[in-house]
């Protein structure tokens, strides 16, 4: 298959971490897409590591390929900031 681009726009909530009793909070990782897009593709929208590439940004570019056995995966995926997504 021939590299396959999508882009959406998205948002990412504040989570709260810490125990019972903290007040400790602190943006998750998890990403929102527009058009609710891989609503159950938990790795799709996750970004633990690269959360500082997503800092400032609301939109993201996947681009995606098959792999074995013909799943879809992603290859690369870049963040942008777009003025014409929703506010954070």
């Amino acid at each position: 298959m021939n590299p396959q681009k999508e882009t959406y726009c998205f948002k990412n909530m504040i989570s709260e971490i810490g125990g019972r009793h903290s007040h400790q909070k602190g943006k998750t990782t998890y990403i929102y897409l527009s058009e609710n897009a891989y609503p159950y593709s938990y790795m799709t929208r996750s970004f633990f590591i690269d959360y500082k590439k997503m800092w400032g940004n609301n939109q993201i570019t996947y681009t995606f390929e098959r792999g074995i056995f013909g799943l879809k995966t992603i290859k690369k995926f870049q963040f942008m900031d777009n003025e014409n997504c929703p506010d954070n």
